[in-house]
């Protein structure tokens, strides 16, 4: 599968330095409009974007070692981990990761997510 590009000129999508793979920050937005009308739904068209980067470099949720999370409310959190956990159903061991409540994101969008993964021996 080749790398998928940004379709914006002011960032990349994922950069790999040797056994890193950084991903950008990923919300639930496609042609300029937000995909999704709640936490759940908005975490499950991210996560499915992340997934399809990952797989284009050669990677799966396995490779990912930490994740970054910003919610526009914190009240959606259990409402994202039960969404995001089914992503890491087999892992034995999950990434680290770090939850924000953001006050301001983008077009109104519930969440961003970003993670780095390593795709070295593990």
């Amino acid at each position: 599968m080749p790398k998928i590009e940004s379709p914006e000129p002011f960032y990349s999508m994922s950069r790999r330095a040797g056994d890193m793979l950084f991903l950008s920050g990923f919300g639930p937005v496609k042609d300029g409009e937000v995909i999704g009308a709640n936490i759940e739904e908005q975490t499950i068209f991210t996560m499915d974007a992340m997934k399809d980067v990952l797989e284009s470099e050669g990677a799966t949720w396995d490779h990912a070692m930490r994740v970054n999370v910003f919610l526009l409310n914190m009240q959606d959190r259990d409402g994202f981990n039960a969404t995001y956990m089914n992503y890491f159903k087999k892992r034995q061991r999950m990434p680290t990761r770090r939850l924000i409540g953001a006050g301001d994101m983008y077009l109104g969008i519930l969440v961003e997510i970003d993670a780095v993964a390593y795709l070295g021996d593990t």
